[in-house]
C-alpha cells in the first residue's frame, strides 16, 4: 500500500467573523486567543486556563442528610415531585434560594484591537491546525496584508505578526472588551463586575480586576508597537504597530494570573520563524501523533464552506473529507485547550462576559465525553492527566459534599466546577447533587492513562485518597434495602422519567455502571501502586449492586428501578456508560442475558438517533448537545453497529463544525469544545477497541469507509500502540507495538470485513516494544468492493 497520509494542513474560509463565536482560535494549552471582526478592525480576546472571575458565591453543599430518609421514602414511593419539594425545603434551610448557584465563569483577561490603515476589502481567513497558526489575509491592489496569530505551546504567550508588501500602520488598543454571542444571551452577564486598569510604561499592560474588592484576575503585558499612551479613562492604552514595506512587525502578549509587575518580559523565543519552528516541534508533534485518511475528496483551494456544502448535499467523498478535517481540527482544538488543566466547555477561549454555562467544567459528560474524550485513544494520553490536576486539589470539598448531602463518609464530586469542589449548583429541576458518578468516572480516566502509558507515578497519595473516597461513599452513601445497595435519591443526567416531571428518581443506570466500573479501574490503579487493600471491599460492593434491566419496550433501562418509565426524548444517553470504556462484563460473552443487554443497548441507540433525526436542527429542534452524539457513537462502535456510529460521526462533523473549524454545542450555535474532543473519540472507537487483555481492530468499520483508509497513532489499554492501521478493498495491515514492558501475548480480535491470516476473528499475538505487523485478509464470504480507489 502507498502512504495515504500526506497532509495539507491549511484550510481557508471566506466567512466574516462578525461575532467572537465565529472567530479563529489559537491556544497554547495555558492561554487561548480568539480573533474576530466584521471590518478591518479585528479584536483579539485572550483567556487563561486559571483565570476564572470570582463572581459567584461559594457556599458549602446544602445540609440534606437530615432529610435523607424522608427523601428516600418519597422516591421509593414513586413520588419524585414530593422528593423535589423536600430537596428545595432542605436547601432553603441551608440558605439556598430558588436560583441556581453558578460556578465562577472563565473570564476574558484582555482584548487587543488591531486597525490597519487600509480600507476594508475581500478577506480570507486561514487555519493551520497542525502548526497551531491562524491568519487573516486582505487582498489589496498593491499586495496582501496578512495578520498572523500563534500561541506557543505550554507558554502564557500569544504572538501576533503583521506582514505587508507596502508600508502600513496598524492602530492598537489594549483593554478589556468582549462581545455577546447568540448562544450566550440567556446566560448571567458579568461585564459589570470587572474593571481594567491600563498603563503605558515601562511596557503597555492591562490588569483585569473585580470591581467589588479589586482582586486581580490577570495581567497582560505587550512587547512591541510604539507611541503607547493611556486613554483618558485609563482603562485602555493605545499605540501603533508600524509595518515596513515588504517586512513584518510583531507583538508579544503575555498573560499571567493575578497581578504581575509590568516589566515582566514574555519568554524570549526569538523571531516569528523561530517561534514557528518550536511550534512544529511541540504543538505540531502532538497533533501529528494521529492522522486519519479516508480517501476524502481534497480539492486545492476549496474553502471549508464549499467542502461542507458538498458533504451536506450527500457527496460521499466530501462526507469522508469533512470527517478527515474534523478529526484533524478537533484533535488540534482539544490539544490547544489542554494545559495544566483540561478544556472547559469553551476550551481556553473566551470572547464574552455572558458565557453559556459559565464556560466551566461540566463533569456529567461534557469534559469526559467532550473536551478530553480523544486525548487517550488518539495518542496524547499524557494530556489526560490534566483532569486530575483539576480534581485532586479539592478532596476536602468532596468529603464535605458526601457528609452534608448523604450523611456518608468518602467523597462526592460535583457535577459542575471551576474554582472549588462544592456541590452547590442544583435545583429541584436539576438535582445535580444526587448524581454520584463523577468520582468513579475520574478513576476510569486515571486507570486508562496508567494502562496506556504504564506510568505508575500517576497513582500518588492524592489519587489513592480519591480511590478510597469513592469506595467509602459506595459503602456508606447507598441505601441498603434487603441486602441490595440502591442509589436513592438518584439522578440520570439531565433526564426525567416523565417529560416535564421530576428528575429525582432512583438507581440511575449510569451511577450503578460507574460504581461497577470503579471497581475495575481501582484494580488497575492498585496494581500500579502495589496496594490491593481495596479489592475485597469493592468486590462486596459490586456483589450487592442491582443488575441491569431491560425496559418493557426492549431498550436498556435508564433507571434500573422498574418504577421509573423510559424517556427517550432527550439529548443525554448516560445509561450507555457500560459500553464506553472496557465493556461491562454483564454485556460480554455468549450468554442469553449478555445478548439481551446488547440488543437492548442497540435499541436504545436507534431510539435516540431516530428522535434526533425527526428534527436535526438546533433547539427547539433536536440536534442539541454534541456530546450526546459522542455517547451514542462510542456505544454503537462497541456493539459493532457501524451504521449507527457513522451516523453520529457524520452528524458531529456536518452539524457541529463551523467554517473556522471550531465547534458548537448545538447544530450551528453556541461556541463549545465538546465536538472537537468527541468526534475523534468516536472515529477511534470505530477503528480500535480494547480492554486490559485484548485489542479489537475494525470493531465498527462502515461500508462508506471500506474501500480505502488509514489511521496512525491510536493507543489501546495494556500499553498497545497501533502505529498504523490501513485498509483497502483487498485487505488490511496493522502495525502494533507495546509502549512499555516485556513482550507478551495480546488477544487480537478483528471485525468485518477482515479476518486474521489463520482465519477467524481472534488470535493470540505476541507484541513487544518493537513494531509487529499483522496482515489481514477478507473474511470468508466477503468480496473486494467495486468502488474505485479514491486516490485515483
Amino acid at each position: 500500500m502507498t502512504d495515504p497520509l500526506a497532509v495539507d494542513g491549511s484550510f481557508t474560509t471566506r466567512t466574516r467573523a462578525r461575532s467572537w463565536e465565529d472567530g479563529l482560535i489559537v491556544g497554547s494549552g495555558r492561554v487561548g486567543a480568539i480573533i474576530w471582526g466584521a471590518s478591518p478592525t479585528q479584536t483579539i480576546a485572550i483567556a487563561h486556563e486559571r483565570c476564572f472571575l470570582p463572581a459567584n458565591p461559594r457556599p458549602a453543599a446544602p445540609l440534606i442528610a437530615s432529610s435523607l430518609e424522608e427523601l428516600r421514602e418519597r422516591v421509593l414511593a414513586g413520588d419524585g415531585e414530593g422528593a423535589g419539594r423536600l430537596l428545595a425545603a432542605a436547601a432553603e434551610v441551608s440558605g439556598f434560594e430558588r436560583d441556581l448557584v453558578w460556578t465562577d465563569p472563565l473570564g476574558i483577561c484582555a482584548t487587543l484591537e488591531l486597525t490597519p490603515s487600509v480600507d476594508d476589502g475581500p478577506v480570507r481567513r486561514r487555519i493551520d491546525p497542525e502548526r497551531g497558526e491562524v491568519a487573516l489575509v486582505w487582498h489589496r491592489p498593491e499586495g496582501d496584508l496578512t495578520v498572523r496569530l500563534v500561541a506557543p505551546r505550554d507558554l502564557d504567550e500569544i504572538r501576533v505578526a503583521v506582514e505587508a508588501p507596502f508600508p502600513c500602520d496598524v492602530g492598537l488598543r489594549l483593554g478589556l472588551g468582549g462581545g455577546v454571542g447568540e448562544g450566550a444571551t440567556w446566560a448571567p452577564a458579568y461585564a459589570g463586575l470587572v474593571e481594567a486598569v491600563a498603563t503605558a510604561s515601562p511596557d503597555p499592560s492591562v490588569v483585569a480586576s473585580t470591581r467589588r474588592d479589586g482582586t486581580a484576575i490577570a495581567t497582560t503585558i505587550v512587547r512591541g508597537g510604539e507611541d503607547w499612551a493611556p486613554t483618558p479613562t485609563a482603562d485602555a492604552v493605545t499605540g501603533t504597530l508600524r509595518v515596513p514595506a515588504g517586512g513584518r512587525a510583531e507583538l508579544r502578549l503575555r498573560t499571567v494570573p493575578g497581578r504581575a509587575a509590568p516589566h515582566v518580559d514574555p519568554t524570549d523565543l526569538g523571531d516569528w520563524d523561530e517561534v514557528m519552528r518550536r511550534q512544529e516541534r511541540t504543538h505540531g508533534e502532538l497533533v501529528a501523533r494521529s492522522r486519519l485518511e479516508l480517501g476524502g475528496d481534497a480539492r486545492v483551494g476549496e474553502t471549508t464552506e464549499a467542502i461542507w456544502a458538498r458533504a451536506r448535499a450527500g457527496d460521499p467523498a466530501a462526507r469522508r473529507r469533512v470527517v478527515e478535517i474534523a478529526y484533524l481540527s478537533g484533535r488540534a482544538n482539544a490539544i490547544s485547550a489542554t494545559g495544566e488543566l483540561p478544556p472547559t466547555l469553551q476550551g481556553v477561549w473566551q470572547g464574552t462576559w455572558a458565557p453559556a454555562w459559565s464556560a466551566d467544567y461540566t463533569m456529567n459528560g461534557n469534559v469526559q465525553n467532550g473536551g478530553i474524550a480523544s486525548l487517550i485513544p488518539t495518542g496524547t494520553p499524557e494530556l489526560a492527566r490534566s483532569l486530575l490536576a483539576l480534581l485532586l486539589p479539592h478532596l476536602d470539598d468532596y468529603r464535605a459534599n458526601a457528609a452534608r448531602v448523604f450523611g456518608a463518609s468518602g467523597m462526592l464530586l460535583p457535577a459542575r466546577m471551576s474554582t472549588h469542589g462544592r456541590a452547590n449548583h442544583f435545583s429541584p429541576d436539576y438535582p445535580h447533587l444526587f448524581w454520584i458518578g463523577a468520582g468513579g468516572w475520574a478513576l476510569r480516566v486515571a486507570a486508562d492513562v496508567v494502562s496506556v502509558t504504564g506510568d505508575a507515578s500517576l497513582v500518588d497519595d492524592a489519587l489513592w485518597q480519591l480511590a478510597v473516597g469513592v469506595l467509602e461513599f459506595a459503602e456508606t452513601g447507598l441505601a441498603d434495602i434487603d441486602g441490595t445497595l440502591h442509589a436513592v435519591p438518584g439522578y440520570s443526567p439531565e433526564n426525567a422519567p416523565v417529560p416535564g416531571g421530576s428528575p429525582v428518581a432512583s438507581d440511575a443506570t449510569m451511577d450503578i455502571a460507574i460504581l461497577r466500573d470503579a471497581a475495575r479501574s481501582t484494580a488497575v490503579l492498585a496494581a500500579a501502586r502495589g496496594d490491593h487493600s481495596l479489592t475485597d471491599r469493592w468486590a462486596r460492593v459490586v456483589e450487592r449492586l442491582p443488575a441491569y434491566r431491560v425496559a418493557d419496550d426492549g431498550t436498556l433501562a435508564e433507571w434500573i428501578d422498574p418504577r421509573w418509565p423510559q424517556n427517550h426524548a432527550h439529548r443525554h444517553a448516560s445509561h450507555l456508560y457500560p459500553l464506553w470504556y472496557e465493556t461491562d462484563p454483564a454485556f460480554r460473552g455468549d450468554t442469553a442475558e449478555a445478548s439481551r443487554l446488547r440488543d437492548a443497548a442497540r435499541r436504545t441507540i436507534h431510539q435516540r438517533i431516530a428522535w434526533r433525526a425527526e428534527d436535526p436542527t438546533a433547539p427547539p429542534g433536536r440536534m442539541e448537545m454534541a456530546f450526546g452524539l459522542v455517547q451514542l457513537g462510542v456505544a454503537a462502535a462497541a456493539l459493532g453497529d457501524a451504521p449507527a456510529a457513522l451516523r453520529c460521526a457524520e452528524w458531529l462533523a456536518l452539524e457541529h463544525w463551523t467554517p473556522a473549524l471550531t465547534t458548537t454545542h448545538d447544530a450551528g450555535r453556541i461556541f463549545n469544545l465538546d465536538a472537537s474532543g468527541g468526534l475523534p473519540a468516536v472515529v477511534a472507537a470505530m477503528l480500535v477497541g480494547s480492554d486490559q487483555r485484548s485489542v479489537a481492530l475494525f470493531p465498527a468499520l462502515p461500508d462508506a469507509w471500506e474501500s480505502y483508509g488509514a489511521v496512525t497513532g491510536l493507543t489501546a489499554r495494556g500499553g498497545i500502540v497501533i502505529d498504523r492501521l490501513e485498509w483497502d478493498a483487498e485487505g488490511a495491515r496493522a502495525t502494533l507495538r507495546r509502549r512499555h514492558g516485556a513482550p507478551a501475548p495480546v488477544r487480537v480480535r478483528v471485525g468485518e470485513p477482515f479476518s486474521l491470516p489463520e482465519g477467524g476473528a481472534g488470535a493470540e499475538v505476541v507484541v513487544g516494544t518493537e513494531p509487529a505487523t499483522i496482515v489481514l485478509g477478507l473474511s470468508a464470504g466477503q468480496h473486494a468492493r467495486a468502488d474505485p480507489d479514491p486516490r485515483g
